[in-house]
Formats: C-alpha cells, structure tokens, sequence
C-alpha cells in the first residue's frame, strides 16, 4: 500500500453531485414567494421587543437617578458657613 491510498480516506472528496441543484433550487423557490422583498413584522419584533425595553430601562434608571440624587443633595441652609467665606481671608495662607 502506498502513501495514497492510506490518505485516500482523510481527503475531502468534494461537495456532493446535487448540491448545486440544490442551492440554486432553493434561491429561485424564495426568489417566487411573494414576502421575499419585504420583511414580516414578524422579523422585526425581536428588534422591535428590545428597542422597547432599552427606552423602558433607560426611562427606570433616570428616574431612580433623579430620586436618589434629589435625596442626596443637601438644602443651602443645612450647608457648613464656611462655603460663604472667601478663599483667602485677609491674607493668611
């Protein structure tokens, strides 16, 4: 036995005879219908179902922000006098 016909087995030995056929079959079979150039909703209501809880969350988190950033904010009157004083007073730094 030689080298050839021990590889013979581990060579690939091509596309089958009718996958041609096959493939331009099933081109023209979606070519024909008559939805082939225009979309279904039903396509697009994967994107459709994440655009809308992308806008959801985006809404939840500005108003969670909004609520803690309004509770975490203190009043001016609660503010320490020191923010009144000027940054160098009389020249001591």
């Amino acid at each position: 036995m030689n080298d050839d016909e021990l590889l013979r087995g581990y060579r690939p030995a091509g596309p089958p005879p009718d996958l041609r056929a096959r493939v331009v079959g099933s081109a023209k079979a979606s070519a024909e219908r008559p939805s082939a150039g225009r979309p279904s909703l039903r396509d697009w209501l994967p994107a459709l179902a994440a655009a809308a809880l992308i806008v959801l969350f985006g809404t939840l988190s500005y108003r969670v922000h909004a609520d803690i950033e309004a509770r975490l904010t203190v009043p001016d009157d609660a503010r320490p006098v020191e923010q009144w004083l000027p940054e160098d007073p009389g020249g001591l730094k």
